[in-house]
């Protein structure tokens, strides 16, 4: 029997943010556009702290960065509407590449 491959999500930039030399928020920007569409055209800013929320991922206090994580995020983390100021002239950026 053949092993499901997990969805992996285009990551465009991520944003950590450390507290006493400890992850604390990791944000990912994220293009879920899927393959028949215009690239670019469904970006998503999706977090995950080290508290615990009902029904996201939390940060392990003992967690090291990996792509993993940064997957694990994307897949389970909590989208948030700051996108745009977390990550300024993300538009432009990918525009020229689009």
């Amino acid at each position: 029997m053949q092993k499901k491959r997990k969805m992996e999500y285009t990551i465009l930039e991520t944003k950590i943010e450390f507290k006493d030399n400890k992850i604390q928020r990791i944000t990912v920007l994220v293009d879920c556009t899927g393959n028949h569409s215009k690239p670019f055209s469904d970006v998503r800013a999706i977090y995950a702290t080290t508290k615990p929320r009902g029904g996201y991922m939390n940060i392990p206090l003992s967690a090291k960065i990996s792509e993993r994580l940064l997957q694990e995020v994307a897949a389970a983390g909590m989208e948030t509407v700051n996108r745009d100021d977390i990550f300024p002239n993300w538009k432009k950026k990918y525009e020229a590449v689009a």
